[in-house]
C-alpha cells in the first residue's frame, strides 16, 4: 500500500496574532491546547511578532513571511536545472520528468551550496521544482480507437479455441508461447516534454534519425520463461555479424528492419527449437509472415507445435504482449535512451557537432536489460489475462482483462459462459486471414509514454 502523502495546516497572519495575544495573556501552553497548535509554532510567531503586526496591516494575504516554508536543497541547483531545461526546450529537444532527476543527481555533487548529502532528486522534489518554475508537462493527442463491441465475438472464440486445444493435448504451461514484434525507433522520443506553463508551440527535437529502427520478437511461456530476444536491424550485414558474440540474443537483419519469412523460420530455428517432450501450442497475430504458406511449411518440420492465430484487430484486448508486456518493456527503453540523451557517455557526433543516433550495440544492450527487467510473475500472469492459461470450467473468467466488468468488450464474459456450455456455435479453427492493422502495427509503432504517477510526496527539496 503506497504511503500517504502528510498534510500539513496554513494559518494567517490574523490567526497567528490571534494566538500571540492568547499566548501573552495567559501562557503559550494554554495557547497551543486551546488553538490546537504545536507549542513550537507559538514561540516561534511570538518572535515574529512586529512582523507578522506589519503585514497584516499592509493588507498581505501571505501565510507565511518571506523566506518562509521549505527551504530548497540548492538555489545554485535551481538555477542550474532551470536553464538546463530551457536551453534543452530552445533548441526543441524532449526533456521528460525522470531528464530532470537524472541531471539533477548530476549536478547535486557539483554545487556549492548544498545542504543536504543524500539528496535524490526525488518525486517530490521534482513536483515542486516545476511548480516554482511554472514548467508543465504537455502532452501530444492520441487517435480515437475503433469500437471494441464488434470485436467481442472474435475473442470469444479465439478463446474457447485456445481452450480446446490445451486441453484435449495435454498442453503443459511450460509449452504454452506467445510471441510478438515490436518496432523500437532509434529516437525513442516520448509524447510529453517539460516546458514553461502556456506554451503553444511544442517541438522536440531528436538525433534525425526518428525514422531508423529495428525490431524485437519477443516471447515468453507461460510458466514465465522468457525466450532470447530476436532483433532484427536494417541493413548492416556486416555489423550484425560482428554482434553475434552478444550473448542472450539472436541478431539478423533484413533489407527493411522488418520479419519476414526467412526470419520467421530463423526465429523458430533459433529462439523455439524443434526439441522438446510435448506438444506446444504458439499464440501470435495474422501478421502476413506468420500465416504465409512457407511459414505453415516450416512449421511441419518436427517442432509439435499448434498455432492459435490471433483475430485481425482483438490483439491489444488478448495478446500477451500486447496487454502486458510492451508498457514496462517500452518504459525501460525509454528510461535508457533518456538517461543517453541527458548524458554524455557513450556518444558520437557528427563533424556538424549533432548527436548520432545510439549505436546498435548500445540498442542491443538496452533491450536486453528491459526485457530482464520485466517481471517473470507479470509474464505468467499475462496468460491468464489474455484467457490462455484460466481452467477449462469457466472458475478463473474473471481473471481475463478485455471481458471485465468496465472494459469495451464486457459483455464476453456472459457469451464465454455459453459457449463453454455448449449453446454457441463452435469455435472452428482459428482466424487465418492477414490482417492489415497488424501489418500497420507491426511496422509504425507509436511508443508509450514513460513518464512516473506521483504515488506520494517524498522529502527532498
Amino acid at each position: 500500500m503506497a504511503p500517504v502523502p502528510r498534510k500539513y495546516k496554513k494559518y494567517n497572519f490574523k490567526f497567528k496574532l490571534s494566538v500571540i495575544k492568547y499566548a501573552e495573556e495567559i501562557s503559550g501552553e494554554a495557547a497551543a491546547k486551546h488553538f490546537s497548535v504545536d507549542p513550537k509554532r507559538v514561540r516561534e510567531w511570538r518572535k515574529q511578532k512586529s512582523e507578522l503586526q506589519r503585514l497584516s496591516e499592509e493588507g498581505s494575504k501571505n501565510v507565511r513571511l518571506p523566506g518562509g516554508g521549505r527551504k530548497k536543497a540548492s538555489e545554485e541547483l535551481e538555477v542550474n536545472i532551470r536553464e538546463w531545461v530551457l536551453s534543452k526546450r530552445a533548441g526543441h529537444e524532449r526533456v521528460s520528468r525522470k531528464m530532470i532527476r537524472e541531471k539533477a543527481k548530476q549536478l547535486y555533487a557539483t554545487v556549492s551550496d548544498s545542504r543536504d548529502e543524500e539528496f535524490s532528486a526525488s518525486v517530490g522534489w521534482l513536483n515542486r521544482f516545476l511548480r516554482r518554475n511554472n514548467f508543465t508537462c504537455r502532452r501530444r493527442t492520441t487517435i480515437a480507437q475503433k469500437d471494441a463491441k464488434e470485436f467481442t465475438d472474435k475473442l470469444v472464440k479465439f478463446v474457447t479455441f485456445s481452450t480446446r486445444i490445451i486441453k484435449t493435448k495435454k498442453i503443459l504451461d511450460r509449452d504454452i508461447i506467445a510471441m510478438d514484434e515490436t518496432a523500437v525507433w532509434f529516437d525513442m522520443v516520448g509524447s510529453t516534454t517539460v516546458d514553461t506553463r502556456g506554451a503553444r508551440s511544442i517541438p522536440l527535437k531528436t538525433t534525425g534519425h526518428e525514422k531508423s529502427h529495428l525490431t524485437v520478437v519477443l516471447a515468453a511461456k507461460a510458466d514465465g520463461t522468457k525466450l532470447k530476444p530476436f532483433v532484427v536491424f536494417k541493413g548492416g550485414v556486416r555489423e550484425v555479424k560482428a554482434m553475434q558474440s552478444i550473448g542472450g540474443v539472436v541478431i539478423a537483419s533484413s533489407k527493411n528492419g522488418w520479419m519476414n519469412d526467412d526470419l520467421t523460420a530463423e526465429w523458430l530455428q533459433k529462439v523455439v527449437g524443434k526439441f522438446n517432450f510435448g506438444p506446444r501450442l504458439l499464440v501470435w497475430d495474422s501478421y502476413r509472415c506468420h500465416i504465409s504458406q512457407a511459414t505453415k511449411e516450416e512449421l511441419k518440420r518436427g517442432y509439435s507445435i499448434t498455432t492459435a492465430v490471433i483475430p485481425g484487430g482483438c490483439t491489444k484486448y488478448i495478446q500477451a504482449p500486447d496487454v502486458v508486456w510492451n508498457k514496462p518493456f517500452k518504459a525501460s527503453l525509454h528510461e535508457s535512451y533518456d538517461r543517453w540523451m541527458a548524458g554524455d557517455a557513450d556518444k558520437t557526433y557528427t563533424a556538424g557537432g549533432n548527436t548520432r543516433a545510439p549505436a546498435r550495440r548500445l540498442l542491443v544492450a538496452w533491450v536486453l536489460k528491459a526485457w530482464d527487467e520485466l517481471n517473470t510473475e507479470l509474464v505468467k500472469k499475462s496468460f491468464k489475462e489474455c484467457g490462455l492459461t484460466v481452467a477449462p470450467d469457466g472458475s478463473e473468467d474473471h481473471f481475463i482483462h478485455c471481458f471485465k466488468e468496465g472494459e469495451p468488450c464486457a459483455a464476453g464474459k456472459a457469451m464465454l459462459v455459453q459457449a463453454r456450455q455448449g449453446l454457441q456455435v463452435d469455435d472452428g479453427e482459428a482466424e487465418q486471414q492477414e490482417d492489415e492493422g497488424e501489418e500497420f502495427e507491426n511496422e509504425l509503432v507509436v511508443e508509450d509514454d514513460d513518464d512516473e504517477e506521483v504515488i506520494a510526496d517524498e522529502e527532498d527539496d
